[in-house]
Parts: structure tokens; C-alpha cells; sequence
């Protein structure tokens, strides 16, 4: 099969998960541009009827994989031909403990890992020989200018917002019970856990787009999570979800808190964050995270980087 004068392909499904969805585009757009001019960015069946780039970028394979528009048919064309590029990059921002990162190579014969995320993972032994690159996850150039403004938030200013917490994902146990001793704390928080879908995170089917869950965060103190896994992970995504809307990210996990300890941002249960609350530490923690993040390459840049 040929290969088209561009260098690299971004394929994406807008079908299924809006968080790697809106990430692909994002990262495209924020390319320097001598490397967006080389790159293009695909939806996946779009990129069926194309001639595929001598490097591709696969974002999320498993979206890919379950995209509805897909038959069964297409699903095996598109493994074939992304194996047929010379380079193929898989990237990802998944625990590797889970089976979420698991089925991630359920499909092509991967020639790199870019893991998305603020803290580099180490890969299971069987993927111990596959070359591994670390994202530092970052916002955009053009979503900078929202940190600047939320790092001179003030104290009273983060006091007046109305909502005390948010909690947003798919219902679990773990998170209900969060949910009962968040109310108990404080009551008038906001919860979102609809009943799982897998790969079906869209506004179509219930869930929150990016610009909605930005509206509520725009109104929140903490935005507050529980992993749905037993392993070690922080997840970055929440965590600038939150901090371009103004809220403080807190994730609660009593069994790996000390090891996050430098991030400031996980402690171990709402009596923690209670105690936290009760001072100026949350909006000196905004400020702390909003300038480590305007200190690094914006995601475009810090991309590029890696190759």
C-alpha cells in the first residue's frame, strides 16, 4: 500500500468517548506548525478510504475498535491497515493494572506507547520490550490564558463559589458511599453517575460533554473523584478539567495517598479534605498546579518533543 506525502496520521472516533476524542483534536490543533502542515487528523471511517501516512497515531484503540459506525468487516480492515504503516503509535491514558490498558493491544502490532498523564507508569513484562514515551499532560497554548486567570484567584473568591463538590463518572459502589460521606461533610454538592455504558461516554448518551462538565466545575470548590480500581494512578485528565474551570482537584485513595503526596492534590478520605478545606490550602494548591503547568510545553509542543 502507498504512503501519502503527510508524515503522520491522528486517528480518533468521535463515535464512542468524548475525553479521547476532544483530546485528538486538541492535540492536532496545538501542534507546532511545521508539524501540523505534515499531520492530519482523522475520524476513523474517514481514514478508511484514505492512504494511510508512513506513521499513524492511534488514539485510544479500543474507541477505535467499538466505534458503532463500524462494521465487523471495517474493524478488520482498519487493524490491517494500520499495521501496513511503518510506525504505530498507540497512545493511551489508562492504569496499567487495568483491563482497560489491557485491551488497548487487543488489535494492531504496536511499535510505540505514548502514555498521557502526569506520572510515567511501568509497563507490565510482557510490553516490557515496546518502546515507551511519556506525555506530561498539559493544556493547550490557547487554554493558557485560563490558568493565568484561575492562579490569581483569591481566597474569598473560591469561597463564593455555590457548589461545595462535584463528583462526575460511572456509578460504582466506591462512589456512592463517597458520594453519602460528602453529603455528610456537606450537603449541596453535585453527582453525576449515571449507570456504566462502556465506551459510550457522549452528551447523546447521557453523559456529560467536555463544555458542560466545565459549566459545573466553573461553579464548584472541589471537584472530588475515587479511582474504580485497586491500582496506583493519578488521573491527570480530572485534574486539568478542573483547575481550567477553577476548581480545586481532589482525588480521595487511602491506599496510595503517601506515595502521591508530591502532587498535594490526593488525600485520603472526605474527613482529610474537610480538614483541608477549612484553610487557605486549596486555593494556594490552585496556584501551585496552575504555575508547574504554565512551566511546561503546552500538550502541541511537549508532543512534538517526544519524536
Amino acid at each position: 500500500m502507498p504512503s501519502s506525502p503527510f508524515d503522520l496520521d491522528i486517528l480518533y472516533s468521535r463515535a464512542t468517548d468524548w475525553l479521547y476524542s476532544n483530546l485528538a483534536i486538541r492535540l492536532w490543533h496545538d501542534l507546532p506548525e511545521n508539524w501540523r502542515t505534515q499531520t492530519r487528523l482523522w475520524d476513523v471511517p474517514d481514514w478508511l478510504a484514505a492512504v494511510p501516512a508512513a506513521r499513524v497515531l492511534v488514539v485510544n484503540w479500543v474507541g477505535l475498535a467499538n466505534d458503532p459506525r463500524l462494521s465487523h468487516r471495517d474493524v478488520t480492515a482498519l487493524m490491517s491497515k494500520v499495521n501496513s504503516a511503518a510506525e504505530r503509535i498507540l497512545l493511551a491514558a489508562e492504569c496499567v493494572g487495568t483491563d482497560s490498558f489491557q485491551r488497548q493491544f487487543q488489535g494492531p502490532e504496536w511499535t510505540a506507547l505514548v502514555d498521557i498523564g502526569w506520572q510515567p507508569q511501568d509497563l507490565p513484562a510482557d510490553l516490557a520490550s515496546l518502546p515507551y514515551r511519556f506525555l506530561y499532560y498539559t493544556p493547550t497554548q490557547a487554554e493558557r490564558p485560563l490558568l493565568v486567570h484561575v492562579q490569581a484567584t483569591t481566597a474569598e473568591q473560591f469561597s463564593m463559589r455555590p457548589i461545595p463538590w462535584a463528583v462526575v463518572g460511572r456509578a460504582t459502589t466506591g462512589r456512592a458511599a463517597l458520594v453519602a460521606d460528602l453529603t455528610d461533610w456537606e450537603p449541596g454538592g453535585v453527582v453525576f453517575l449515571p449507570a456504566d455504558e462502556p465506551l459510550q461516554i457522549r452528551p447523546d448518551r447521557g453523559r456529560l460533554s467536555r463544555v458542560q462538565l466545565a459549566r459545573l466545575l466553573a461553579k464548584t470548590r472541589f471537584y472530588v473523584w475515587a479511582s474504580c480500581h485497586k491500582f496506583p494512578y493519578f488521573e491527570a485528565f480530572r485534574a486539568v478539567d478542573a483547575l481550567l474551570s477553577g476548581a480545586c482537584p481532589i482525588k480521595l485513595d487511602a491506599r496510595h495517598a503517601d506515595g502521591y503526596a508530591p502532587l498535594g492534590c490526593v488525600l485520603t478520605d472526605v474527613a482529610a479534605l474537610r480538614r483541608f478545606a477549612a484553610t487557605d490550602a486549596p486555593v494556594q494548591l490552585i496556584a501551585t498546579l496552575c504555575a508547574e503547568l504554565l512551566a511546561r510545553p503546552s500538550l502541541g509542543v511537549a508532543f512534538a518533543a517526544l519524536w
